[in-house]
């Protein structure tokens, strides 16, 4: 199944929440229908659910879509991973059919009259929780990525990859090379400066100043 790029939820994810809602209301589906690239149906006892992950809100021609599908006696439900335009709300609940927007951990939220009427009282957990927040702590690490106390003469060069490395670390964190005996390239003494013995690479010793000249 493949998701809408904008969507917050991907096609299987929002799969499983319907599924896991209509086995929490105590209509497990019976009959699951993939309807295209954005759309997937599952049919119980009484209700005919129609899941859509679309690139954004449902509109009015969905909801009317849904209502010329093949009648019968069972309560359409329109499940969107996008929301859905005020148009489609009225238009749906003049017709009878629920709504629900799913939010990125899953949770079915109704967004009209006929579908706070079948909601649960006892909401279902949220079946991707623990993915939204590992999904967040990421987020926040890499909003401080590159933050440092550290002054600029405490971090060294990996002689095996080229990454900066703190000084008081034994082995680089990034390709494991012993930082033993490493000096820092940040600041050489005064009256001297770093010369590359192998063009391009990490490989420095401090010579003086005067020496680079001589060799020009």
């Amino acid at each position: 199944m493949r998701d809408g790029p904008g969507s917050v939820l991907t096609l299987d994810q929002a799969y499983q929440a319907t599924y896991l809602w209509m086995f929490h209301v105590g209509e497990p589906p019976t009959e699951v229908a993939e309807r295209g690239l954005q759309a997937v149906e599952l049919r119980s006892t009484r209700f005919a659910v129609f899941v859509r992950v679309p690139d954004r809100p449902i509109g009015q021609r969905t909801v009317l879509a849904v209502l010329a599908s093949e009648p019968d006696a069972r309560t359409r439900i329109i499940f969107s991973a996008a929301g859905f335009t005020p148009a489609a709300i009225s238009i749906a609940q003049a017709q009878g059919i629920a709504l629900f927007s799913l939010d990125r951990n899953g949770r079915a939220r109704p967004q009209n009259g006929r579908a706070s009427a079948i909601a649960p009282t006892d909401e279902p957990p949220a079946p991707f929780t623990e993915v939204v927040a590992e999904e967040e702590k990421l987020t926040k690490a890499f909003a401080d990525w590159g933050k440092t106390d550290f002054r600029e003469e405490e971090w060294i060069d990996c002689p095996g990859c080229g990454t900066n490395q703190h000084h008081t670390l034994d082995n680089c964190r990034v390709c494991g090379a012993s930082l033993r005996g490493t000096t820092s390239a940040a600041a050489p003494p005064e009256g001297f400066v770093y010369r590359c013995n192998a063009c391009g690479s990490h490989d420095v010793e401090v010579v003086r100043a005067d020496d680079v000249v001589k060799h020009r």
